[in-house]
């Protein structure tokens, strides 16, 4: 595998963030006016804006004051701006920095939409097949523009108008493994959120960046989950990230078999292979999206599906 290992710095603390429910000024820079405040988001709070032609989105508002680390995730969001204009990503419409330091984003996202971490009901089988290929796709865009997501999980993904979508692009990096902003590197993976560290592949675990063939083992570690209500790694007790990632690296993904039965065999063969340990082998994203299209029935069988 030809990937440079990154350091960990362990000797990073994390610290509390304030967390503001009051909007800095009643108008943005980029027109868009506070309207409400909506629910606690991944580094902040998110609120829903008003602009006269553009009608209600949703926006994450975020106060660093001095802490590095929400300045450079903040700032390797908005470097991300463009690259979720697709029908399957959450696009950035504005992103950037208040006078008094503050960081916002407006997303291209409608006030309904309903994230997965959100959503107690459980998905039937065809309904995690669909939101596999919508994701799939996402990745293809990201991918094309230059991007990996880096932390795929339930907190990532929207129910928008009966469609999955892929946002919070927080920790995205390079095709060449390197993070947008220079200093959010030394961050990774130690301030990533258990959520997403438990659908991590085993070569980013291992201190490898995040490369394309990353974001597809989370996903097949998402929609095993979504089917099982188990992670395929057996997540360890403790909470402390370097020891979640030391200890996950040692494992190996159980049999979905174990926690469902009665899943039908190109499901099952879909997730193993986008869980396979080796990298190369989950390489070829159009070959599971073929996979993924045929078997929720959006195009016939190839003969090899389930070679």
């Amino acid at each position: 595998m030809n990937r440079r290992r990154r350091g960990y710095n362990s000797r990073k603390v994390m610290r509390a963030h304030r967390l503001t429910l009051s909007p800095p000024t009643s108008r943005t820079p980029s027109g868009y006016s506070f309207a409400s405040h909506k629910e606690a988001g991944l580094f902040g709070n998110r609120w829903l804006v008003t602009k006269p032609d553009d009608g209600e989105r949703l926006a994450d508002f975020v106060a660093p004051d001095d802490d590095q680390f929400l300045v450079s995730v903040c700032t390797n969001s908005m470097f991300t701006k463009g690259a979720g204009e697709s029908p399957f990503t959450v696009g950035i419409i504005y992103a950037g920095w208040l006078e008094n330091g503050d960081f916002y984003q407006v997303l291209d996202l409608e006030k309904d939409a309903v994230c997965l971490a959100k959503n107690s009901d459980k998905l039937s089988e065809h309904a995690v097949l669909n939101l596999g290929l919508s994701l799939i796709r996402a990745l293809k865009h990201l991918h094309k523009n230059e991007f990996v997501h880096g932390a795929i999980c339930p907190e990532a993904i929207y129910a928008v108008n009966g469609r999955y979508k892929l946002g919070e692009y927080w920790w995205a990096h390079t095709l060449t493994g390197k993070t947008l902003d220079p200093d959010l590197f030394q961050y990774f993976p130690m301030r990533v959120s258990l959520s997403a560290l438990r659908f991590f592949a085993p070569e980013v675990l291992l201190g490898f960046p995040p490369q394309r063939e990353s974001d597809l083992y989370a996903l097949g570690a998402l929609m095993y989950y979504l089917l099982t209500g188990e992670t395929p790694c057996r997540m360890p007790s403790e909470t402390e990230p370097m020891i979640v990632i030391e200890k996950l690296a040692k494992e190996s993904p159980r049999s979905i078999l174990e926690f469902n039965k009665n899943l039908s065999k190109p499901t099952v063969l879909i997730i193993e292979k986008l869980l396979d340990k080796d990298p190369d082998n989950r390489s070829n994203i159009f070959r599971f999206e073929e996979m993924l299209a045929a078997a929720v029935g959006e195009e016939p069988a190839k003969e090899d599906f389930l070679d």
